[in-house]
């Protein structure tokens, strides 16, 4: 999920007689209900801190040409939609990994709304929100289609904020190809006990110094799209990602409170750095061989944070612009703003020109 769930406790005692419910969930990490009035118990945390950052996790998965055409098809790519498939070698878009390396875990082991809990903490943290994240790659040694991939993964850090009612969590993935490491990404989630009255200094501390009002002008490119229930359903599906907030119209509205189902942070990530990576590709082309010649300008990092809602069914804009010339290269500045004209997602990409 994006953002900052709007709920209280009144709300969710309403949802008690729903089927969706406070009953606990075993899982291999904590136990998780869809509230909790656990108090905040910093040695809780502590100790769970130190027992999760021993956990590794690691998993081989093969770049399949089906999945980057069912992902093509959900995003309808020109290259890769309807029965285009990509060849053996073809290189993977950026950040379409995220169609791979599932969480593989059965339904007992999911939180009660559906989340994957690999990372998640103790109660009184029930509510997980993805916050943003870091893709870092290595231009000379991308994904491509048939590279058998081993993905690594571990704890980062925790970060308890404002008394208690926020914890952020990141975790460190690696992901290597034959040829060595091909994409480094960290990924942050924010957990809250769903408390009302906080839930004002949670929004702020998710935006940080990045306001959600601020006015970004003059794009160099934009890209206007719907996501509709179809899409959300067919990302979770792809990325086997079974939290009800994406799909479930009933838990949005009637237990989370929101206008309906959320677009995914990760899709959000994925619709900017497309644009992006599409704009790159069409900006200049190599004179000497006819106008024909890609320039070869490739995505090297990019820093997203997601800082309001995007709902099902409202138009979101997709935007970009270069920002500056830095001694790691180009950077571009990418946002996406919602039906409110808010700023929704923000993101600052370094660009690499390969030689």
């Amino acid at each position: 999920m994006q953002f900052i769930i709007k709920s209280s406790q009144s709300s969710l005692k309403n949802a008690l007689n729903s089927k969706y419910g406070v009953l606990s969930i075993a899982s291999n990490t904590v136990h998780t209900k869809m509230f909790s009035t656990t108090p905040f118990n910093q040695q809780d945390i502590h100790s769970w801190k130190n027992e999760i950052s021993k956990k590794k996790k690691e998993a081989v998965d093969t770049i399949t040409p089906s999945q980057v055409n069912l992902l093509g098809n959900t995003l309808d790519h020109p290259k890769f939609n309807y029965d285009q498939f990509p060849s053996q070698g073809t290189e993977l878009p950026p950040a379409w990994h995220l169609a791979y390396f599932p969480p593989r875990l059965p339904e007992k082991e999911l939180s009660k709304d559906g989340y994957d809990t690999d990372w998640s903490p103790p109660e009184p943290y029930t509510r997980r929100m993805w916050a943003g994240g870091k893709l870092e790659w290595d231009v000379h040694n991308p994904l491509r289609v048939g590279d058998q991939v081993r993905m690594e993964a571990c704890l980062r850090d925790v970060d308890v904020k404002e008394e208690g009612e926020a914890a952020f969590v990141w975790a460190d993935y690696k992901f290597h190809n034959k040829y060595g490491l091909a994409l480094k990404e960290s990924r942050c989630w924010v957990y809250t006990n769903g408390n009302q009255k906080r839930k004002k200094e949670v929004s702020k501390i998710t935006q940080n110094k990045s306001s959600s009002h601020e006015v970004l002008s003059n794009p160099e490119f934009t890209f206007n799209v719907i996501p509709s229930p179809i899409t959300l359903f067919r990302f979770s599906a792809l990325t086997f990602n079974a939290h009800l907030i994406h799909y479930d119209h009933t838990y949005a509205t009637k237990v989370e409170k929101q206008k309906g189902c959320l677009t995914h942070g990760p899709l959000s990530l994925v619709y900017m750095v497309n644009q992006l990576d599409q704009y790159l590709a069409t900006k200049d082309v190599d004179q000497s061989a006819g106008g024909n010649k890609p320039n070869n300008r490739k995505i090297k990092s990019i820093e997203y944070r997601c800082l309001n809602p995007l709902p099902v069914n409202e138009p979101i804009t997709v935007s970009g612009r270069w920002k500056t010339d830095s001694e790691s290269g180009p950077t571009y500045d990418l946002w996406i703003t919602n039906n409110s004209g808010e700023i929704a997602v923000k993101g600052l990409a370094v660009i690499d020109k390969l030689k």
